[in-house]
């Protein structure tokens, strides 16, 4: 009769687990995120757990991050969400945990036919002002502390010093890089809606330095919120302006996972195109990685 019990306790328990790991924890949300019930809709708080059975509705240009086991789902417009089909195309796309590596990867990160930096364009075109110079130097420093800080994964302070230094500085073209360093931040820290705001606040030129590392953050963002098509819009035409560089085999890698997503066939092409590129690099390796998965 003990054995028996002890036997229903583990399954008991082993049932609940798998069920919990199913489950939706809300990590963060703004505006109104609302629960169905039998008796309506009643709004949640962050921490809250959801079953996989439920259906959330956003409202009042709200948003909510979604956790469930490796998986981070953000959904960043107002309609009626049944998170079963969330977790469907997400489970689909499988690219699940591929978005932690991206905050890392940006601080690396180049294009093929890298373009000089503001830096050094603000430098050229100001040189010989005392003034234009000691900003210059300082916008340097503000740089190399932030880049200090994300590679030592502290985003909660890169985000505190970047946010005063947008506060602080004059020079609009700071502003926009810093912009994307701020998104860069949140992003590493798990606050994607943060980042999605910050990065879609910004249209930079093609021709800076940092734009490879913002369409690679901005289509990561967009792939966690299942915004397929909305990705693909951004990675397909920089593919085809940049052949070469391993920002265009990330840009491959998001664009398989989109491709997956959507159920096309053709996305494995984009994972052989990117392997070509330098099947030696970290990102080929991920690539040749996912090409042998079962």
């Amino acid at each position: 009769m003990r054995k028996r019990l002890a036997f229903s306790a583990v399954m008991l328990l082993a049932f609940s687990t798998a069920v919990f790991g199913q489950s939706f924890v809300v990590n963060y949300l703004d505006g109104t995120v609302e629960l169905k019930s039998a008796s309506g809709w009643t709004e949640i708080s962050i921490g809250k757990q959801l079953a996989i059975e439920s259906t959330i509705r956003i409202s009042d240009s709200g948003s909510v991050e979604l956790q469930r086991g490796k998986s981070r789902i953000t959904i960043l417009k107002d309609g009626t969400y049944a998170l079963k089909d969330l977790a469907s195309a997400s489970d689909k796309a499988g690219a699940a945990g591929f978005g932690s590596n991206i905050a890392q990867k940006l601080q690396t990160l180049a294009s093929g036919k890298q373009a000089g930096t503001t830096v050094g364009g603000v430098r050229a075109a100001e040189q010989g002002s005392g003034g234009s110079v000691m900003w210059v130097e300082e916008s340097e420093e503000t740089r190399g502390k932030v880049a200090d800080l994300l590679s030592g994964k502290n985003y909660e302070e890169a985000a505190k010093v970047l946010t005063q230094a947008i506060a602080e500085s004059s020079s609009p073209a700071d502003n926009l890089e810093y912009t994307y360093l701020l998104a860069s931040a949140y992003y590493g820290n798990g606050q994607a809606v943060k980042a999605y705001r910050a990065l879609a606040s910004i249209s930079p030129n093609q021709e800076v330095g940092w734009y490879p590392r913002y369409l690679v953050l901005k289509a990561q963002v967009l792939l966690d919120s299942l915004a397929y098509d909305d990705a693909l819009k951004l990675l397909a035409p920089y593919i085809k302006e940049h052949p070469e560089g391993e920002a265009t085999q990330v840009a491959y890698l998001l664009s398989y996972y989109c491709k997956k997503g959507l159920g096309d066939g053709t996305a494995k092409t984009d994972l052989q195109n990117g392997l070509k590129i330098d099947p030696n690099s970290e990102t080929g390796a991920q690539i040749q990685q996912v090409l042998n998965a079962p």
